[in-house]
């Protein structure tokens, strides 16, 4: 026997309004058609969008206590989520409400419904709205597929994530089984965000696309580079040592900088911050390691002022000595035969007692003279008696 068929799940809506009468006017016109979820203000629908990613479409009333309609179709379309930016609404209107809904529709309204529209012509609509926000999603699911899967940055050349990825992990293992290094070298373009806001995107993708031939006309055939995000790169350099790497570093962060890039009849200065890691030198069990280190290193070269190149980690302060015991206990751990104890503090110790021993020695030498002088005399007095 078959297994019976799983109707598919409804589109869902979201209908916010202050009113239950107007609510459920609107769910009974669509319920056949829709999965329905409810609000009575844009507070309470704001929490519901944001906690339910089913919701296809939403349908407001402009006024309602504590967050009008207004200051919903506002936060929804400056959410920081995509979905939520591209959700559509459609606003209740009223007959004489011309100033209102014109300033809704500055605010990225979708639609406008009367509070007595036909319930097919509403069902008509929700339908329409619904597919486009399905048939976008979709496309931007496929986009992010080929993201994901794509060699080849469109805007530079240069390897995608992806492939550093696949290259990466196929050279930490060649690494570790013949033990020689891998180096991975990541750069990041100074204040780029700001930069593309003043020249526009296109100049920007230009001056994007002028660092990666600069990248690579630096690389050996053997290494392997990748922009890994909007003003960022990063290199895969199999047998090289973060020392070598390092040298590579410094002039490709001047090359940088040097570059004779002009806009509008003005030169245009870049700086970059780089950070570098090498498989040898960290605990590293996988390319990822060895890539993440380098990260760490690259955000401590973006805080730097004067050397924008980071290839080591910082060294932890080293501990205090303990001080140096007194004479007097060092003399009872003498006593107590844990003279082992004292050996780092000799040189102290040497020099506190320095004093000391020089008049003992002194004394000790005086009385020796005294000493040899008295038996002289007394042999000479010897002699004379004979």
């Amino acid at each position: 026997m078959s297994a019976p068929e799983v109707a598919p799940a409804l589109p869902r809506i979201l209908i916010v309004d202050d009113s239950r009468i107007v609510r459920a006017s609107i769910a009974r016109q669509i319920r056949a058609r829709f999965a329905i979820t409810e609000a009575v203000d844009g507070e309470e629908g704001w929490a519901r969008l944001r906690e339910d990613a089913s919701i296809r479409a939403v349908i407001s009333d402009l006024a309602m206590p504590k967050l009008d309609g207004f200051a919903l179709l506002t936060r929804i379309r400056t959410a920081d989520d995509a979905r939520l930016r591209a959700m559509p609404v459609v606003i209740i209107s009223g007959d004489d409400e011309g100033a209102q809904m014109k300033r809704a529709a500055r605010l990225g309204a979708t639609d406008f419904i009367t509070k007595g529209i036909a319930a097919v012509e509403l069902v008509s609509r929700l339908e329409n709205l619904t597919a486009l926000t399905d048939a976008r999603e979709k496309l931007d699911t496929a986009r992010a597929t080929a993201a994901q899967t794509a060699t080849t940055d469109p805007v530079t050349q240069v390897g995608t994530m992806s492939l550093l990825i696949k290259h990466g992990a196929a050279m930490f293992s060649y690494a570790r089984r013949h033990r020689v290094p891998l180096a991975v070298v990541r750069v990041a373009l100074d204040d780029f965000a700001a930069l593309r806001e003043r020249i526009g995107e296109r100049v920007a993708d230009q001056i994007l696309t002028a660092v990666a031939k600069l990248l690579t006309s630096r690389l050996r055939k053997e290494d392997v580079v990748a922009r890994t995000d909007v003003a960022e790169f990063a290199i895969a350099a199999p047998a090289a040592s973060s020392l070598a790497a390092l040298k590579f570093s410094r002039r490709l962060a001047d090359d940088i900088r040097g570059a004779r890039i002009t806009w509008r009849g003005k030169r245009l200065t870049i700086g970059a911050a780089i950070g570098i890691a090498d498989s040898t030198h960290a605990p590293a069990h996988s390319f990822a390691d060895v890539f993440a280190l380098a990260g760490r290193r690259l955000e401590r070269a973006r805080a730097r002022d004067d050397d924008r190149v980071v290839f080591e980690d910082e060294a932890a302060p080293a501990e205090a000595p303990p001080p140096a015991p007194s004479i007097e206990e060092a003399l009872a751990l003498l006593a107590a035969g844990q003279g082992g104890e004292l050996r780092a503090h000799v040189a102290e110790l040497a020099l506190r007692i320095f004093p000391l021993v020089k008049f003992c020695d002194d004394q000790f030498t005086a009385a020796e003279r005294e000493r040899v002088e008295l038996a002289i005399t007394q042999r000479l007095s010897t002699l004379k008696e004979i």
